[in-house]
Formats: C-alpha cells, sequence, structure tokens
C-alpha cells in the first residue's frame, strides 16, 4: 500500500450536511462569540451622537499664463505651477485653521485647531477621461460636527481664511520669484565669464584654433608622412640592390678588394694631393742624388720631407679606409700605386654613389620617423583636448543661453508684478450641514453580520485545531480504506436508575461490563456486519486469511471488546474460534473474561510450555477458546521477534476458522507491528471522539506494508441515538 491512500488530513471539502454538524457541534462557541460581540456593539449603536456634514468647493489655477512654449526653461514656473498635494496640506495646516479657531471663538469658546483638523476633509475632485481618472483643479472641503449650524459657520469661517491668505500670498509668491531672477543672474554671469576664461587659457596652452579641425589636419599628414616613409623603403631596396650588384661585380676578380682600396684613395682629393706631393719630393731627390751624396744636407733635407709626405700620405689613407684590416695592410708602397682602370674607377665611382644615396635616405627615414612619433603622440592628447573643448565650449553657450533667458523673464516678470500667481476661488459656498449619521438599521446590520462573521470564524478555528474524529461518515470519506463498520456508544442514564438496572457499573463489578456490552443487541448486530464485512473482504483477498489482528492507535479505544464480539459473531456462524491476547504489557481479556492468566501467549514463546493452555469460554450460549497473554514478561518485543510466534500463528490456522489476535496500540510501541506482519489480516479499531486524525494517520503509515482489511468506527453517537428512539434498545432491558 502507498503511504498516500491514509493521508486522513488531505480532504477539505466539505458538504452543507457536514458544515450544518460542524456549527451544531460548536454551537457553544458560535452563540457565545456571537452573543459577546453584539452585546458590545449594540450599546456603542445605540449611543452614537447625530452627526452633521457641510460642504464647499474652490477653484485652485495660476493666473499667470506663460507665453512660452512648455519645452524652454522657465525658471518662475516653480512659483505658477500648482502641486496640489501642497495645496491640501497648505489648506489644512495649523497656521490657517489657527485664524479659522479665532474667527470662532465668540460662538465656540471651546474650539481648538484640532478639533477642525479631525473633522476637515479636503479632497481634489476627479473627473472620467478616456476611461481613466483624471485630477480636476477644483478641491472640496467638507467638514463634520454635532449641529447643522455649527458645520455651516466652521466652514465659512475657513473660507474667509483661504481668501484673505490667497490674496496675501499673492504678490509675495511673484515678488520672490523676480527675488529669484535676480540672484540668478550675477551667478549665471560668473559662470559664463569662468567658462570663457577656462576654454581661452585651453587654447593657449595647447596653441589651438579649432582642436577638431587641427586634428584632421595632423591626421592627414600622418599618412602623408606614412606614404613618405612607403616610398624611401622602396628606394631603399632599390639603391641596396644596386649597391649589392656593384660589390658582387668588383668581387668577381681576385684584385677585387685592392681596386675598391685604390678606388677609395683615388677619390680622395687630399690623398691624391699628398701623393702628387710625395711624387715631386722624389722627383727632386733622383734630381739631387745625381749631384750631391747621400750625406749632403739637402739629399737629407728632402729625405726628411719623404718622410714626412709619406707619413701624412699613411695616415690619411687610415683615415679613408677607416677600420678597413684588409685595406690598412695593403697601404704600404702608397706612392707606387698605380692609378686604377677606367672601367674600375666607374664601379667603384657608382658604388660609392650608391652608398651615399642609402645613407641619404636612411637619414630621411629616421627624420620622418621622429617625426611621425611626435605626430602620434600629439594626436593622441587630442581626444583628451577636444572633450575639455567640447565640453568648456557647451558650458558657455549653456550659460549664455540661460543668461539671455533670466534677462528676458526679468523684463517679462516686472511687466506682470501686479498681476498675482494664481487665485482659490470659491465655486460652491457652504452649505448647511445635513445629517449622515448615524443610522440604527445599517449600523445594527453591520454589527450583526461582523458578530455573525466572528462567531463563525471562532467555530472554524475551533474546529481546526480540533484533529478528532467526529463521525464514522468523516472518517470514510478521510481515510481510503474500507469501512467495515460502526458500533454504536452505550447511553448514560440517571443515576439511581443506572445504578439500580446496572449494577455491573459499580467498582466491585466492573469485570461485568464488556460482556455486558457484548450481549447488548445494538452493539452485537453492529459487530455481526463488521463479521460479514471482513468475511467480504478476505473473499476478494484472499480466501486463506484466516488470522486478524485488531489494533488500535492510542489505549482504551475498545480494541478487546470489538475482538471479543468479533469472536462471537463468528461463532454465531458456527465457526471454531480462537481469542488470542497478544498484549503483553497490559493484558485485559482474562479480566473481561473472569479466566486466570497463569500460562500464555509469553510462556508458549518464552519456551516454558509447548502446548498452549487455551480456555473455553462460554458467551451468550456460545462458546469461544481463548489464550491469555500468559506471564508478564521484562522483554515483550524479544519474544514477538521470535520466529515461534509465526509458527504458532500457522499451526493455530489448521486448528481454527478464525484466529483474532488482541494487540496492544500500534502508536509507541513495536509490538502491534510484530504480531500483524504474523497475521493474514489487519484491522484498525477507532474509538470517535477520542482517536484524531493524526493518530489513525500515523498508525495507518506503521502498518502501511501489511494486510490492512478495514476501519471499525466504534463508539457512534449517531448510531445510538438511532436505537434509542426505540424503548426496547435500550441498554439492559432498561425501561
Amino acid at each position: 500500500m502507498n503511504q498516500d491512500i491514509y493521508n486522513l488530513e488531505n480532504s477539505t471539502e466539505l458538504g452543507y450536511a457536514e458544515l450544518f454538524s460542524i456549527f451544531w457541534r460548536r454551537r457553544s462557541y458560535f452563540v457565545g462569540v456571537f452573543s459577546g460581540i453584539l452585546a458590545l456593539a449594540l450599546p456603542f449603536v445605540f449611543a452614537q451622537k447625530p452627526e452633521y456634514e457641510s460642504s464647499m468647493q474652490l477653484l485652485i489655477e495660476p493666473n499667470y499664463q506663460s507665453k512660452y512654449d512648455s519645452d524652454e526653461f522657465d525658471p518662475t514656473q516653480s512659483t505658477v505651477q500648482i502641486d496640489y498635494a501642497t495645496q491640501v496640506n497648505l489648506m489644512r495646516s495649523s497656521q490657517l485653521l489657527s485664524r479659522a479657531v479665532e474667527e470662532l471663538k465668540s460662538n465656540y469658546p471651546d474650539i481648538t485647531t484640532e478639533d477642525i483638523k479631525n473633522y476637515l476633509v479636503v479632497t481634489q475632485l476627479k473627473e472620467q477621461e478616456d476611461k481613466k481618472e483624471v485630477g480636476t483643479k477644483i478641491f472640496q472641503a467638507n467638514f463634520k460636527g454635532d449641529s447643522s449650524k455649527k458645520t455651516l459657520q466652521v466652514l465659512e469661517a475657513i473660507q474667509k481664511v483661504y481668501l484673505e491668505y490667497n490674496l496675501d500670498q499673492q504678490s509675495k509668491r511673484l515678488k520672490e520669484g523676480l527675488s529669484f531672477i535676480n540672484e540668478q543672474i550675477p551667478e549665471v554671469r560668473a559662470k559664463l565669464t569662468n567658462s570663457e576664461r577656462n576654454l581661452e587659457e585651453l587654447l593657449t596652452e595647447y596653441n589651438l584654433i579649432a582642436p577638431s579641425t587641427e586634428a584632421l589636419n595632423m591626421s592627414q599628414g600622418l599618412k602623408e608622412i606614412q606614404q613618405k616613409r612607403e616610398e624611401l623603403k622602396a628606394q631603399y631596396s632599390q639603391y641596396e640592390g644596386k649597391q649589392s650588384a656593384l660589390e658582387e661585380d668588383l668581387a668577381d676578380s681576385d684584385t677585387g678588394a685592392k681596386v675598391e682600396t685604390d678606388a677609395r684613395l683615388t677619390l680622395s682629393t687630399r690623398y691624391q694631393n699628398l701623393l702628387d706631393e710625395l711624387q715631386k719630393v722624389d722627383l727632386q731627390l733622383e734630381e739631387q742624388r745625381s749631384r750631391f751624396t747621400e750625406s749632403s744636407p739637402i739629399v737629407q733635407n728632402l729625405l726628411n720631407q719623404r718622410a714626412n709626405k709619406q707619413l701624412l700620405l699613411k695616415q690619411e689613407a687610415k683615415k679613408i679606409l677607416g677600420s678597413d684590416e684588409l685595406a690598412l695592410a695593403e697601404i704600404d708602397n702608397l706612392e707606387n700605386r698605380r692609378p686604377l682602370d677606367p672601367g674600375d674607377l666607374e664601379k667603384v665611382q657608382a658604388l660609392s654613389a650608391a652608398q651615399n644615396e642609402l645613407r641619404a635616405l636612411e637619414s630621411r627615414e629616421k627624420s620622418l620617423a621622429e617625426t611621425e612619433q611626435k605626430l602620434k603622440q600629439r594626436l593622441n592628447e587630442f581626444p583628451n583636448l577636444i572633450a575639455r573643448y567640447n565640453s568648456l565650449e557647451q558650458e558657455v553657450e549653456v550659460n549664455r543661453a540661460t543668461l539671455k533667458k533670466l534677462l528676458e523673464y526679468r523684463q517679462e516678470i516686472g511687466i506682470i508684478i501686479n498681476r498675482g500667481g494664481f487665485s482659490w476661488e470659491v465655486i460652491e459656498p457652504p452649505q448647511s450641514g445635513e445629517k449622515i449619521g448615524p443610522s440604527l438599521p445599517k449600523d445594527i446590520a453591520l454589527s450583526t453580520i461582523f458578530a455573525f462573521f466572528a462567531g463563525s470564524v471562532s467555530v472554524f478555528v475551533i474546529e481546526a485545531s480540533d484533529n478528532k474524529i467526529r463521525g464514522s461518515k468523516q472518517l470514510q470519506n478521510k481515510a481510503n480504506l474500507p469501512l467495515l463498520g460502526t458500533t454504536p456508544g452505550l447511553p448514560k442514564v440517571k443515576e439511581d436508575g443506572f445504578v439500580a438496572r446496572l449494577p455491573f457499573f459499580s467498582s466491585d463489578r466492573s469485570e461485568e461490563l464488556p460482556i455486558k456490552i457484548i450481549e447488548w443487541l445494538p452493539f452485537r448486530e453492529s459487530l455481526d456486519m463488521v463479521y460479514e464485512n471482513i468475511q467480504n473482504s478476505l473473499t476478494k483477498q484472499d480466501s486463506k486469511v484466516k488470522s486478524v489482528a485488531v489494533t488500535s492507535a492510542i489505549p482504551e479505544e475498545g480494541k478487546s471488546t470489538i475482538t471479543l464480539g468479533l469472536a462471537l459473531s463468528a461463532a454465531r456462524r458456527h465457526k471454531k474460534v480462537l481469542v488470542i491476547d497478544g498484549d503483553l504489557r497490559c493484558p485485559s481479556i482474562h479480566d473481561k473474561l473472569g479466566i486466570t492468566n497463569d500460562i500464555g501467549l509469553s510462556d508458549l514463546l518464552a519456551g516454558r510450555t509447548k502446548t498452549p493452555n487455551t480456555s473455553t469460554v462460554a458467551l451468550s450460549n456460545l462458546s469461544i477458546d481463548v489464550l491469555t497473554s500468559g506471564s508478564i514478561t521484562v522483554d515483550p518485543v524479544q519474544l514477538l521477534s521470535s520466529e515461534r510466534l509465526q509458527e504458532f500463528i500457522w499451526k493455530v490456522e489448521d486448528r481454527y476458522d478464525l484466529v483474532l489476535v488482541d494487540t496492544p496500540p500500534a502508536i509507541g510501541m513495536v509490538d502491534a507491528i510484530k504480531i500483524a506482519s504474523c497475521c493474514s489480516g489487519t484491522v484498525v479499531v477507532a474509538r470517535l471522539e477520542k482517536a484524531s486524525f493524526t493518530q489513525v494517520s500515523e498508525t495507518f503509515n506503521l502498518l502501511d506494508r501489511l494486510n490492512l482489511l478495514g476501519i471499525v468506527a466504534n463508539d457512534s453517537k449517531e448510531i445510538q441515538k438511532r436505537y434509542l428512539k426505540n424503548k426496547r434498545y435500550l441498554p439492559y432491558a432498561q425501561v
């Protein structure tokens, strides 16, 4: 079984009959609350004083209508535009109402400002426009009082105060508006001067005229420089190729390096001049040697000149060749080197020209790169400069426009200064007060309705807080298990008659009560119905079900009496029945039947006896076998958990047509679950108006996996009343 089928509290549907039964059951709560509220409310209703109400209407609108478009800046708008919420607060202010109190002191010396304020209501009238409520310029003032004359006089005094206050304030508000403009003009003028100065300082600091235009021109110049750099790169590649070709051409011959060195020396003018001077000294030396000896001073002088010239020639050669070690190694005997061939010289000259051109291109490229970098740095500064410039320029324009408007409005305000700001015009003068209350029928009806509502709420609150099962129909509607039957409750009788005719209720004969209940005809007939429903349930579910555990949610729900009654119902049908008292904690069947409990179920399960000591009991001319609980045990769960219980149940099922086991309550102990798990079926007994839905629902959840046959509703007052209508059904033939 699914746990959801035992959710007894989910059903919230109430029929009219059940609602009526709830009200009838809780009628004392309903009547008490209903009567209490009416008892408190009606004296207040009848003690109410008559109430009157007077009203008047005012039109509040500006006198000044601006000739300028509403989208334009209007610094005086705050002085002519009506804030209706502020107007309402102003009309109810203590400042104005205190003036009205002074007007009324002669007729009503005890009246105060708070008295008027508490009963004065000012509202803005609204009208429908395109299915929407739109506020009008008309305000209605209502005043409530205990006399028609007083309400009229109070509103007349308030009307006088309103009109006087309006006239006093018109000139003041307009002058304040003009004062506001005069205060704003110097501030705006100072702002304009400051913004113009900041704009001029910005242009001067960065030497600008129009930042946006200059940034555009600078960006265009940057593009041109980048284009020129691309062109220089192409030229550089061209001359670089030409240089490489000439160097390869000169390097093809073995004397390529020497040619290059000679070419570099040949192309040097100073070197050639020194070489010519050296050759001249050599000619003079040859000539003098033919005339003089080596030791001659003239020859020595020429030799010294020749050595000096050679030294200068070498120095010049080193200067020309630079760090070229290969070329420096060949500068000996420079004066003996022969001039280059015209072809080699031409190549060397072309190579030198290409090298010079490359150096020139490199210099231009470097210059353009530096210029480009400077332009980029300058352009990076321009966004911030342009933003500052635009902000300052906009600030200047706004301040100029504001100053212009202020000057124009100052002239306009000066012209209309005497026309006033806005007016309060009375369009509906105060009317005589009309009686508005109290309405006794209406107040009594409302008090009655409220009392009825409060009483109903109290009934449902009490009912909702009471979780007990009230009737078998209620249990059947909310439990998704078969209702096997309903047993009647034993009626209460008068003390004298009850004691005389039912002596078993006395303390010394209380054990006779369950037997008398079982023999009561209505109780016996209801149990016969329960037995038949169990048999039908067994037939539908399992024809071999022969053992039934009878349990309840809590103690004192009548499960032991129901067990004995079911045993007698089966015996009347000539069935062999065994009743087992499975309550090893608090046994009661032996007391109800007046038999001994020396040896029973606990002794059998503990192994102290192997043969069940059953007793045959005769009731209503019928006999049933009973196995009592036996000796009291310290640990009932241990005995009930043994396999001997299951084996014993199987054995007695073979010997008897029906085995009924009375178990302890299911909530709070595991005994009932252990016993029910050994039986073929389980029946739950619920005493009406004792067990709660929560307790019964918890019991169903505990027995969820067992074969639940149904529920027996015990102690029904409804069935009891039905039987008691016929006096022959009174308990124990009471007449």
